[in-house]
């Protein structure tokens, strides 16, 4: 179950949670997706100095999709590593200013009293992590044929002071 907290342990501790029928069901109702079949999630869960928390770790998921392309369903396999660090209270100076250690690049997020959400942290990874423009094994645009002349004609005013300007020639 992914719907749970994730609290800062005393040693390291590995945690790895399914989504229920339920969270794949809010999953793909939440990214607009067809189905989710899958999600899992599985992280290393290590305390920090002064109280900070780090989870490293990946969020797998079988997905079905809707190609770009073909406008087909398809299933698509997802997944991503994630490293995401959590201080209790980052400290503002005089200014007001947030001051952040160097732990990475985007810096640590701040660490909720009550542990971190892990299904928010999912939902995170996969929007993110999606691909905008999915399309299904195969499928290359490229292949589709255009048949201008299948096309209905344009319609409205610039389609009305275009047929003007020919008539004109």
């Amino acid at each position: 179950m992914l719907t749970r907290r994730l609290a800062r342990p005393e040693d390291e501790e590995r945690i790895e949670a399914r989504a229920t029928a339920a969270e794949c069901r809010a999953l793909a109702a939440l990214f607009d997706l067809p189905a989710v079949h899958s999600v899992e999630a599985v992280f290393t869960v290590r305390p920090l100095p002064e109280g900070a928390l780090e989870l490293e770790g990946r969020v797998a998921a079988r997905l079905r999709r809707l190609c770009v392309v073909t406008d087909e369903l398809f299933d698509q396999d997802f997944a991503e590593p994630e490293t995401r660090r959590y201080l209790p209270g980052l400290a503002e100076d005089e200014e007001g200013e947030v001051e952040v250690g160097a732990l990475d690049e985007d810096g640590p997020e701040p660490l909720p009293p009550d542990g971190v959400d892990l299904l928010e942290l999912v939902s995170e990874a996969l929007a993110l992590g999606l691909d905008p423009h999915p399309r299904a094994p195969g499928a290359d645009i490229a292949e589709l044929e255009y048949d201008p002349e299948a096309d209905e004609p344009p319609a409205g005013p610039f389609a009305a002071l275009a047929g003007l300007k020919e008539r004109e020639e």
